[in-house]
């Protein structure tokens, strides 16, 4: 009888490690994912620089400095290919590094028919949380937060440049389905934001237009919205 329950306590054993080994995603293991998607973000910039202004001092006229500050809302939106290398903590954590290439969206000019071109590049760290997950499929909710380096280059005929290092953050579900044991693909909906926080502007001319005639020029950016992807998944 005493064996008879050792033999049923193992069973019930292995049938729960089994079942825990069968899931998409456990301790352990590691998966690296590549994809494609678009970003539609709203943007605001933030702009302050200094101008003189006349003003009339009772005997003659003078001159004084009035800080100029306003902001601009728009919208913007970038191709990005995302790639991201991620480690099981437990059997629903999993951390890792992402890394990804944005190339934003601008419009030929319609008279000098010049394209500018802008792009950002994001290396920062991934949080998932495996709580939906089967033997093949698995949903982790994604948390990210990194830094982020952002270049537009006008194209024009002094070579204007503006750039800047700020942030990225954002939040997704990733659903994920495995063909096999190793191999499956990924959707990714998601809200993304960035933070360039003192954009500079430069070009053959000037390395540093942000100083010139002593404007004292700030310029921030930043963008939230949503993200859209698909991609391949490896599993190790």
């Amino acid at each position: 009888m005493k064996n008879s329950k050792l033999l049923l306590i193992g069973l019930l054993f292995t049938s729960f490690a089994v079942k825990a080994q069968d899931k998409a995603f456990e301790k352990g293991k590691i998966t690296i994912d590549l994809g494609a998607g678009v970003g539609l973000y709203g943007t605001k910039v933030h702009e302050e620089y200094n101008q003189k202004e006349y003003y009339w001092t009772g005997s003659g006229i003078g001159t004084r400095t009035k800080r100029i500050k306003h902001d601009t809302t728009d919208a913007s939106g970038a191709f990005i290919f995302p790639l991201q290398v991620e480690y099981g903590i437990t059997n629903w954590l999993g951390i890792g590094a992402r890394f990804a290439y944005a190339n934003w969206i601008e419009e030929r000019d319609s008279i000098t028919k010049i394209k500018p071109k802008a792009t950002s590049i994001d290396a920062g760290l991934v949080l998932n949380f495996h709580l939906i997950k089967s033997r093949r499929f698995d949903m982790p909710i994604s948390l990210s937060i990194g830094y982020s380096n952002f270049k537009f280059m006008a194209n024009d005929a002094n070579d204007g440049i503006a750039k800047d290092n700020g942030m990225f953050y954002g939040i997704g579900l990733v659903p994920r389905i495995y063909f096999g044991d190793h191999i499956g693909m990924f959707f990714n909906l998601g809200y993304a934001g960035y933070n360039y926080p003192s954009v500079q502007f430069s070009d053959k001319n000037n390395s540093n237009i942000n100083t010139k005639d002593d404007k004292d020029w700030k310029y921030k950016l930043k963008g939230n919205g949503a993200n859209i992807g698909i991609g391949l998944i490896g599993k190790f």
